[in-house]
Formats: structure tokens, C-alpha cells, sequence
């Protein structure tokens, strides 16, 4: 996701989340909400509420579209899938904290791009918890030992649905 770092909006919360790195040593729920609004926009293009990037957010597993694909209704298929950090946060955090002075609003931005947010199903979310991956650990070996395989659909999942609903009528 290409996105002009001069948008003040974005920069400030950049701006915030750098500085909290360098300056904080503990991560405080302001600072988590503006990691996940950097997150938003770094995945779907804009911020919303978790439903909203469920529908938006084409970063999805491979059992999520299969569920995508089985459902009568959109709200069926949100009730079985979440927004999922493939870098959890708390490990995101420990990455700028780091890198101390050296950390910059654009590395975070990148860093964010790198590791965009996947709808998985519910239960593959629980597959990572009951691993001992809820809050840490790195996205190849959280996936890979939870047999999660994300790919890019090539629409919405709301859009895609709806194509399929057509189709099929």
C-alpha cells in the first residue's frame, strides 16, 4: 500500500509511535491504537471498525476464503473470521524499541506495509493461541506451525461474495 507520508494524519500518528518507542519502555493503549490505526491504513487504505476491514482486507487465508466461498451471508462469514497481526504488535513494538534513535516514521511505515493484517478463520486464531503464538512470535513460524497459508484475493471479500451470490442465482 503506497501512501504519502506528508498526510498529516498519518505522520502524526507515525510521529507519536516513534517517539513513544524511543522515549517509553512500556507500550500503553494509546500507543497500541495508533499502531493499529497505522496498520488500517497500511493494509485497506484507511481506518475502520474491524467488520469494515473484514470486508475490505484482501490479505486472507487459504480456509477463509474457503469459508468466504460456503456462506449465505456476509455477516455469516464475519462471525467466523478475525483481523490478525501477522507480527503481533507486542513483537512490532520490541522491533522499534530496538532500534532506539535510529527508528524512523518511514521504517515504521514500511515495517507496517511489510506485515499487512490477514482475515483468518476464528478457529485458526485459536490454533495460534493454543501454540503459545497469541502475542509473539514471527510471522513464518507462526503460520507455518498453525498451517495458516495467506495469499492476496484479487477482490474484496465483500465484492467477491457478492459475484459469487449472482452467479449462483
Amino acid at each position: 500500500m503506497q501512501i504519502n507520508l506528508d498526510n498529516p494524519f498519518i505522520l502524526r500518528r507515525l510521529k507519536f509511535i516513534q517517539l513513544e518507542a524511543i522515549h517509553e519502555s512500556q507500550r500503553d493503549q494509546t500507543t497500541t491504537f495508533a499502531m493499529r490505526v497505522i496498520s488500517n491504513f497500511s493494509t485497506i487504505g484507511l481506518n475502520g471498525s474491524s467488520s469494515k476491514i473484514l470486508r475490505i482486507n484482501r490479505n486472507i487465508s487459504e480456509a477463509a476464503y474457503d469459508q468466504l466461498k460456503k456462506v449465505k451471508t456476509m455477516q455469516d462469514w464475519i462471525d467466523k473470521v478475525t483481523n490478525e497481526h501477522p507480527m503481533p504488535l507486542k513483537e512490532s513494538w520490541k522491533v522499534f524499541q530496538s532500534l532506539g534513535n535510529d527508528l524512523t516514521t518511514e521504517y515504521i511505515w514500511k515495517h507496517f506495509v511489510k506485515y499487512p493484517m490477514n482475515t483468518i478463520l476464528k478457529t485458526e486464531n485459536q490454533k495460534l493461541d493454543k501454540l503459545g503464538y497469541r502475542d509473539n512470535g514471527l510471522p513464518k513460524t507462526r503460520y507455518k506451525e498453525a498451517n495458516i497459508n495467506i495469499f492476496l484475493l484479487n477482490d474484496t471479500p465483500e465484492r467477491f461474495w457478492y459475484t459469487q451470490r449472482i452467479k449462483n442465482d
